[in-house]
């Protein structure tokens, strides 16, 4: 595991118990623009980093991907939609860049922008 990966999830360990506001924006394809953004809460209980199989040769799976579990809600235009499956996937590739600033962090991919903060 590298040290950005140790940071972000040491991050996620000392807020667990804790609600978290995640903003999550996708970059366009081969840009930094970002075309849509989806908000999330989730009450975080607790966190595991998961490895791909390093025999594939699928672009589309990410590295690792750190996977965040409690009851959480995707908030959309006045409606809030429960997640499917009591999770929340983050997929890490070799650009992943982590940046903290007390209650926030910054998560910067290939494929999209996470903030993510404590209420």
């Amino acid at each position: 595991m590298n040290t950005n990966v140790d940071q972000f999830t040491q991050w996620l360990d000392e807020h667990n118990g804790q609600t978290l506001s995640i903003q999550k924006g996708e970059h366009e394809t081969g840009s930094k623009d970002v075309l849509d953004i989806d908000l999330i809460s989730l009450e975080l209980q607790s966190v595991e980093v998961r490895s791909a199989n390093q025999n594939t040769q699928d672009d589309y799976l990410p590295s690792e991907e750190v996977i965040l579990y409690g009851e959480g809600y995707i908030h959309g235009d006045e409606t809030r939609t429960p997640l499917p499956d009591n999770y929340f996937e983050i997929p890490l590739d070799e650009s992943f860049k982590f940046h903290s600033d007390g209650n926030e962090i910054k998560i910067e991919t290939e494929k999209a922008l996470y903030r993510i903060s404590t209420n």
